[in-house]
């Protein structure tokens, strides 16, 4: 079988100014602040508009800059954290596509191959049109919407994570991130698709430089006249091999839109964490919550791309002027829902006393697991557990990290010392109510042989009954009819510890349902030991 090589369809998401993006995302920015400049080599890459309204333009040396804006406030430029950034994103964007690449300074491209599977579900054959005329859409149709319907939501993303971005749907990898480059600098729509058929025509009016060449090459085609990419596309592949070597060709089937290449996938290597400074201290808690929210969501759109849920996160509260406040929050499960997160994290902001005014937030994942899909049953209740959740982590917060725990057997033979101290976390969800046996394939659950709950002191009770017959228990001054009746089990031993010697009984009681009684080999007596729930 051959291989095909024809060339994917690739998403390019481009973001304009992304390093003015990237600073402004780490601020809260509030009227009135400078106008704002980022410097590399002494001169102005990018400037926000305040500094374009006082004449600042990019290319500008750092003299002319503050001649034209006095107040212009100049930030060196920073390329790994330019990048860190673009990673950051591309975490958040697996959630839409099976790939995508980090193509520094500021595109990101997604392979856009399923993008038919979001379309409109297309009519049956001999569906019946609708009041428009248009019977449902044909592949190419569902294949234009699918494409639209992804890069829509790359940049509404993109928009979530704090950046403003325009896609661009073409044929071939380099191809399509040079249509994104250009699509910026003409100040085209935010979403523009190029059918494939249409990409080298798309490709022939754009300059030799929004190529990617090495500007050695291009200096060399303009000298020759070659300005545009379909000026180069029409040139003989051998005079380019010959004057310009493989270099040369790579740019003419790039002109071409010719792309076969691979997208390179990222795969994150470190969990993540993001953060923001504040314009003014704050001194109490509500100031903080509104930044709280937004990093929340920006780590939870990161984790739920990779499929990961977080089960612990480290809230890091930078003091004014030195020093920071580092809280730990533990989850009751994992969740990458940013919701879930801030009810503890308000419940520890609220609930310390801040030593100092807060400058700048920093919200990390540092415990993190696989959350798997699963499927509701009929009769579940996802606000309930979501509601369960909430209590927990409020009574952990209250109460102390090691507060809440749950009983897990262990081998003893006295009941109440037959358990140890776990974390609490609610159990997994059963799906169809069976269980998976050891030993074979699932199975009904059994009947439990342990209650779930254990009284701390056993409660003595008064057994009451007719014919030799028990009836009915007196428990705490209140006879309880005997509706049930199932044992004995005998339980002795630990006479290394005070032996102990009784016959357990399985009661169901009116109004209590099934309890656990025994009666004590020492004394004769009957005494409520715990429920079964």
């Amino acid at each position: 079988m051959q291989r095909d090589r024809s060339a994917p369809r690739v998403l390019a998401l481009h973001l304009p100014e992304f390093p003015l993006q990237r600073l402004q995302r780490t601020r809260e920015s509030l009227p009135g602040d400078r106008p704002i400049a980022i410097m590399e080599d002494g001169r102005v890459v990018c400037c926000d508009a305040a500094a374009r309204a006082s004449g600042v333009r990019p290319g500008a040396t750092a003299a002319e800059a503050l001649a034209a804006c006095g107040r212009i406030e100049g930030v060196a430029r920073d390329r790994a954290a330019e990048r860190s950034a673009l990673q950051a994103l591309a975490e958040a964007l697996l959630a839409l596509a099976p790939a995508v690449e980090v193509s520094a300074p500021d595109v990101l491209l997604l392979d856009a191959g399923a993008a038919h599977l979001l379309a409109p579900r297309p009519a049956a054959p001999g569906t019946a049109r609708g009041a428009s005329g248009e019977a449902g859409m044909d592949e190419a149709d569902g294949t234009a919407a699918g494409e639209q319907v992804l890069a829509e939501r790359a940049v509404v993303v993109a928009a979530d994570m704090g950046y403003a971005a325009r896609a661009v749907i073409a044929t071939g990898r380099g191809p399509t991130r040079a249509l994104a480059a250009a699509t910026a600098e003409v100040g085209a729509g935010r979403v523009i698709r190029v059918p494939q058929a249409a990409t080298a025509r798309a490709l022939a009016h754009l300059p030799v430089t929004a190529l990617g060449l090495p500007p050695a090459v291009a200096a060399r085609l303009a000298a020759l006249g070659v300005s545009d990419a379909g000026a180069l596309a029409r040139l003989p592949a051998g005079t380019l091999a010959h004057r310009f070597g493989a270099e040369g060709t790579a740019a003419a089937r790039l002109a071409r839109g010719e792309d076969d290449s691979p997208l390179v996938p990222y795969v994150p290597a470190t969990l993540p964490e993001e953060g923001v400074e504040l314009e003014a201290p704050a001194e109490t808690a509500e100031p903080l919550l509104f930044a709280l929210k937004r990093l929340a969501d920006r780590v939870a759109a990161r984790l739920a791309g990779r499929g990961l849920g977080a089960s612990r996160l480290k809230l890091v509260l930078k003091l004014d002027p030195r020093g920071e406040e580092r809280i730990l929050v533990p989850l009751a499960q994992p969740s990458a829902s940013a919701g879930r997160w801030l009810v503890p994290m308000k419940e520890h902001l609220f609930a310390m006393r801040l030593p100092a005014a807060v400058i700048a937030l920093r919200l990390v994942a540092v415990e993190v697991a696989v959350v798997a899909a699963e499927q509701l049953a009929f009769g579940d209740r996802p606000e309930a557990v979501a509601a369960l959740e909430g209590v927990l982590t409020r009574l952990a917060v209250r109460l102390g990290d090691g507060a809440l725990f749950a009983a897990e057997p262990v081998e003893r033979y006295r009941p109440e010392g037959a358990y140890r101290a776990v974390p609490f976390r609610p159990a997994e969800r059963r799906g169809n109510g069976l269980a998976r046996d050891d030993t074979g394939p699932s199975a009904p659950a059994p009947r439990p042989t342990r209650p779930t709950r254990l009284l701390a002191a056993p409660q003595l009770v008064v057994a009451e009954g007719e014919g030799g017959r028990l009836t009915a228990l007196r428990v705490g001054g209140r006879d309880r009819a005997v509706l049930a009746f199932d044992g004995p089990e005998r339980l002795r031993g630990e006479w290394w510890a005070g032996a102990f010697d009784r016959d357990y009984y399985r009661v169901r009681l009116d109004g209590l349902g099934d309890c656990w009684v025994y009666r004590d080999g020492a004394d004769g007596r009957l005494y409520l030991h715990g429920f079964f729930d």
